[in-house]
């Protein structure tokens, strides 16, 4: 007996309409989830149908295909942001950035200013480690909660357990779905925290990072060590010599920009995609863009920056064929 299909899950649903880039196809089955209990139920029906699975929080680090995704798109809503004690707040996958940080506010928390401006959910920094500002989430992460997408059972991941790196979690690679983070608070200055929130987005505003779809970095910057020119890096000034030329190291990183500037790519366009002229890192739909003018340029850009610099870019938004 076939299973009866949840009165939540959609069909043919354009997935344009849930992700910063404005670009994708129709899911054949999309969810939008509030609870553990209606996940398991959503996960089980999913499972007998054998359809291939993607979980979303706010679509703003992914680029799926023109022809969408033949299976089941899951987004995450669940918001929940709960003061476990002094010292952690406990907050849902699906709590955007922006409400976690009004929550900061009106609780007084400082130390998460930093994420302003970041257009994704709590579940998408923790899964991606996400940093701005010299911070990381893994700096304040205690624990998180997850739930085996196969089994159905729950787990909790201490800080080490997490196995954070640059741009990476234990979570890319079990593919076990976040529910929950627990995150370290302090108390702070109300009024501090919200002018360094505000400072922050205005940052961001005035490097034109809102002005148009996007998914924001598309490659992980360089980690200096990992590359031919680790023998001309001075860490003590936080500096390295590339090509002749003398650049700023942050973190012992360079930005993926800087080298795709170089190529003089910058401005480039393909179909409605371009490589933005504020920064070489952040690929824009200036209109209607398809997912395959954006891969066009993520791939010329790959290869441009490999000719000239022998250093290969890796993606950092995850793309979904």
């Amino acid at each position: 007996m076939s299973q009866l299909t949840p009165s939540w899950i959609k069909k043919n649903i354009p997935l344009k309409d849930y992700t910063t880039f404005k670009i994708g196809g129709r899911a054949k089955y999309f969810a939008e989830i509030q609870t553990q209990n209606q996940l398991i139920g959503t996960l089980k029906w999913a499972q007998a149908k054998n359809l291939p699975l993607f979980i979303i929080g706010n679509g703003s680090n992914v680029l799926f295909s023109d022809k969408g995704f033949k299976g089941l798109v899951i987004k995450l809503n669940n918001n929940s942001f709960v003061k476990k004690n002094l010292t952690t707040v406990l907050v849902g996958a699906g709590l955007m950035v922006g409400n976690f940080l009004e929550q900061c506010v009106k609780n007084n928390l400082s130390g998460y200013e930093w994420l302003a401006g970041i257009p994704g959910t709590m579940g998408g920094v923790v899964y991606g480690n996400a940093g701005a500002f010299g911070n990381e989430i893994k700096n304040f992460v205690k624990k998180v909660i997850t739930l085996n997408p196969s089994s159905f059972k729950i787990k909790k991941y201490s800080l080490t357990q997490c196995k954070f790196d640059y741009r990476e979690s234990i979570f890319k690679k079990n593919k076990e779905i976040i529910l929950a983070a627990e995150l370290r608070i302090k108390k702070g200055n109300k009024n501090d925290i919200q002018k360094k929130i505000q400072e922050n987005w205005q940052y961001k505003i005035s490097h034109h990072l809102f002005d148009y779809p996007s998914a924001g970095s598309i490659f992980k910057n360089i980690i200096i060590q990992d590359t031919i020119y680790k023998k001309y890096y001075d860490s003590k000034h936080e500096k390295v010599k590339i090509l002749n030329e003398e650049i700023g190291v942050k973190g012992g990183k360079v930005s993926a920009g800087y080298f795709i500037e170089k190529t003089g790519l910058k401005g480039y366009q393909i179909g409605g995609a371009k490589i933005a002229d504020f920064h070489a890192n952040v690929i824009i739909n200036i209109k209607n863009a398809r997912a395959q003018d954006v891969l066009k340029l993520i791939s010329l850009i790959k290869r441009k920056v490999y000719q000239k610099f022998k250093i290969k870019l890796e993606e950092e938004v995850a793309i979904v064929k």
